[in-house]
């Protein structure tokens, strides 16, 4: 059920979205996957990276400059702007492409996501997470670059746009290095997603059973076990797909599960989990 929830809301939203394009149904499937491209897409990963924060200042290997990935969410009203500008360029397709505020708003859109893409290969290096970001910041370029050279506006137009963003910026400086002052100076003890999920009613989560995980004697329920052993064999058979797995899931993982701080939270947690759980018992079966 929740990963048909978690598959089905995007492509719903995206083709809400795609119906002022929706003259004939070949123009409405084209709206459908550039409005998942070009706005629900871009938006989720956006949003969702600021879960990819450090846990501790020693991850930073470029200091607060690696907290950037939450402080760029001040500049929301900037990606904002720029998205819905987008769509009416490329899905509701107005007919004054160059218009000023249509450039200007694709002109910024174009500098933030290049900023983005910048900081987040610096941070977290290539990875498919980062495809996104690339795309995006291609896409918007490209653009901004046929858009300026249609428009014909004077560089004062452009300066006067970059001044009046500099606020937004400013702020995600200061929100950035404002978090990188609070992480603690130690890394802080590993907890995440299944683990958590393991905490729930032990009637309802369990039974546990003692093994031994990285040199160390460990109870965990079965759920927790096979994606042990999942991971173990992913790491030995697809060791850098699996390094670029750990690089996200290492910033995510940790802050994801310490919302979950219940008993009941857990439950429901297992229970959601419990559909990838089968998939990865089935691959280990047919290894």
């Amino acid at each position: 059920m929740s990963f048909l929830i978690i598959f089905f809301v995007p492509i719903l939203f995206s083709a809400a979205l795609a119906l002022p394009a929706g003259k004939s149904w070949p123009s409405f499937f084209r709206a459908i996957i550039l409005s998942f491209a070009g706005v629900v897409l871009p938006l989720f990963v956006f949003f969702f990276s600021g879960f990819m924060v450090p846990d501790w200042k020693g991850a930073c290997a470029h200091g607060w400059l690696d907290c950037f990935i939450v402080g760029k969410i001040a500049l929301a009203p900037l990606v904002l702007t720029a998205t819905f500008t987008l769509y009416v360029l490329e899905i509701a397709r107005v007919e004054n492409t160059a218009g000023r505020w249509t450039v200007i708003g694709i002109f910024l859109g174009a500098i933030v996501a290049d900023v983005c893409f910048v900081f987040g290969m610096a941070g977290l290096g290539w990875s498919a997470w980062m495809c996104v970001p690339f795309y995006v910041a291609a896409w918007y370029s490209i653009r901004a670059a046929q858009l300026m050279k249609a428009a014909g506006l004077k560089f004062r137009n452009y300066l006067w746009a970059l001044l009046g963003s500099l606020p937004f910026w400013l702020l995600s400086i200061w929100w950035s290095k404002n978090i990188y002052a609070s992480l603690p100076d130690k890394a802080p003890d590993g907890c995440f997603i299944v683990t958590a999920a393991a905490r729930g009613h032990q009637k309802f989560v369990g039974p546990f059973f003692e093994i031994e995980h990285r040199g160390h004697a460990r109870f965990a329920n079965r759920q927790l076990i096979t994606f042990w052993k999942f991971e173990s064999l992913w790491c030995k058979k697809f060791p850098r797909s699996h390094g670029n797995f750990r690089k996200v899931y290492n910033r995510t993982g940790s802050r994801i599960a310490k919302k979950i701080h219940s008993p009941w939270l857990a439950d429901l947690t297992f229970v959601a989990l419990k559909p990838a759980e089968w998939l990865v018992s089935f691959m280990l079966q047919q290894r």
